[in-house]
């Protein structure tokens, strides 16, 4: 029963591909209160022209933006694209003349002044269908300060009919600015109990909570957790730690397992450390692994706190450099981080 009242609430209506990924305009069961008000918005014609929407990857959230651009579009309707509509069906065809996605390069990468560039070109274009025209701007928070600077005009004056949809993990990192220009939604996140049922009934199995915690509570990214096989990723990882914090051997085969999972072998140490240094701090209170308390208790009892902390630090440094800066040697690096715990 609940399974059937959580697939009712979702919309599911697809998005054209764009630069060679798909995603779906959908409305998530926790975004519902943040879509009836934009639907409350649209239908008075007040909504804002430009919409900055923060919520962590994994959410849903460009499936909401995508939900909202869909709408702002259509011929038909004013709170809930019609799907049928000659708009609508070139937004699913990929062919929408009058919709821009601009996004980084790459996972990590800032958004180029060029890219902005093109985005004013956009905006004060005439319509194509002549209706009304969407700038959706993925990872705004990665915008530089050049680039940001670049569209701050066209924000405070925007063109007629032209409406901004930034879409942001986080407004602190994103120049004042441009964040006063916008009208800020942030979707409440959902509780924990809440998104280890809604995962547990997508894919009809039981959810640790831990998987939950991982994935920092985003729904969408702890259900492609468990379908892309990390739950057993992430256990080898975590144990190949383990062992070589004790033995100190295996540090190039330990280098080449975090290399081959993306970065997010990183993020799960640095959790794992997290929680030892709460451990040794003789709290268990908000664990990420509490269901590997005994891992956890493990590399407590093997390294000292004041080390912790300071391959913590070491280890927060390292992957914001191997974030903004692509052509790293992520294997040089990662190995001179494990080699200091000897």
């Amino acid at each position: 029963m609940r399974h059937k009242q959580l697939k009712m609430l979702q919309m599911t209506f697809k998005l054209p591909c764009i630069s060679g990924w798909k995603m779906q305009a959908n409305v998530f069961p926790w975004h519902a209160e943040t879509w009836q008000h934009w639907k409350t918005l649209l239908g008075q014609k007040s909504l804002h022209h430009a919409v900055l929407l923060a919520s962590p990857k994994g959410s849903g959230r460009l499936a909401l933006a995508a939900m909202l651009a869909k709408t702002i579009l259509c011929k038909n309707a004013s709170q809930e694209p019609c799907g049928v509509c000659h708009s609508c069906e070139l937004f699913v065809a990929d062919t929408h003349p009058d919709f821009h996605l601009v996004k980084p390069e790459a996972e990590g990468k800032q958004i180029c002044v060029d890219a902005l560039r093109a985005v004013n070109h956009y905006a004060w274009k005439t319509s194509q269908l002549g209706g009304r025209r969407v700038i959706l701007i993925q990872d705004a928070d990665h915008l530089g300060e050049a680039a940001a600077n670049t569209i701050l005009k066209t924000l405070e004056e925007p063109p007629s009919s032209c409406y901004f949809i930034l879409v942001v993990a986080s407004m602190n990192t994103m120049l004042p600015t441009v964040v006063s220009r916008c009208n800020k939604s942030r979707p409440k996140q959902p509780k924990e109990d809440f998104v280890k049922r809604w995962v547990e009934s997508e894919l009809f199995q039981s959810v640790p909570i831990q998987v939950i915690r991982i994935n920092r509570g985003a729904p969408l990214a702890a259900k492609a957790f468990i379908e892309n096989g990390n739950v057993t990723i992430h256990e080898a990882l975590m144990d190949a730690f383990a062992g070589y914090l004790e033995n100190k051997q295996g540090m190039f085969i330990l280098t080449e397992k975090l290399i081959k999972t993306s970065g997010n072998g990183l993020q799960w140490l640095s959790f794992l450390l997290l929680d030892v240094m709460k451990l040794q701090q003789a709290t268990n209170e908000g664990l990420v692994h509490c269901e590997s308390l005994s891992l956890v208790e493990k590399v407590s009892y093997t390294i000292s706190s004041s080390l912790v902390i300071r391959q913590l630090m070491a280890l927060n440094k390292m992957k914001a450099h191997l974030t903004r800066n692509l052509g790293l040697n992520n294997e040089l690096m990662i190995s001179n981080w494990l080699s200091d715990f000897q």
